[in-house]
């Protein structure tokens, strides 16, 4: 049994990407970035799309950017969403007047989070225990298919990766978080 985790394709670039925000415009920015597709030029790598041809099933996130990594991975075959692969979220804010490119923040928002500093739609723990089910879910439908490919996102996908790993399949510590990036992990039935 396999389950390959993948993030998404590289994004379309946002008009507003590159110019500064105050912290407390993060939760805006980020909802624009969750509304935008794929970039034109973001194709995905022939070994995932061999590896997504010979998959058993393909599920992805409810994310734009996933959903259509995924088609693009999957072709005619039909793809399952789960809500439960998006990404971990940002705070909506923080507050500070300072005006920071979105890349700077978005590393700020993550470190905040990680150490339990803000008010977020979902804590760490939380987001460990949506990785659990998901982690599970995952080895469901591996037991059903053989193989699956779940096309999410790159933090989450450490989260899942680990979940796996603790449900004794084979796999890397850390999944990769390029675009495009792909973790292998294998069980034995």
């Amino acid at each position: 049994m396999r389950v390959v985790l993948v993030r998404h394709g590289r994004p379309a670039v946002m008009p507003e990407a590159r110019r500064p925000i105050a912290g407390s415009e993060l939760g805006d920015w980020y909802r624009g970035y969750n509304d935008v597709g794929l970039a034109a030029a973001s194709p995905p790598p022939d070994g995932l799309r061999a590896t997504a041809a010979a998959a058993g099933c393909i599920v992805a996130s409810d994310l734009r950017r996933a959903m259509e990594s995924a088609q693009l991975l999957a072709g005619a075959k039909p793809v399952q969403i789960d809500a439960d692969l998006r990404e971990v979220g940002f705070p909506e804010r923080i507050n500070a007047r300072v005006r920071l490119s979105p890349g700077v923040w978005v590393t700020i928002a993550r470190a905040v989070w990680l150490l339990d500093g803000c008010e977020c739609e979902e804590s760490r723990r939380a987001v460990s225990q949506r990785a659990a089910r998901l982690a599970d879910r995952l080895g469901d439908l591996a037991r059903a298919h053989d193989s699956v490919v779940a096309v999410g996102h790159g933090w989450f996908n450490l989260f899942v990766g680990r979940e796996l790993r603790r449900r004794q399949w084979r796999g890397p510590r850390l999944a990769p978080t390029g675009y495009w990036a792909s973790a292998e992990y294998e069980r034995v039935r």
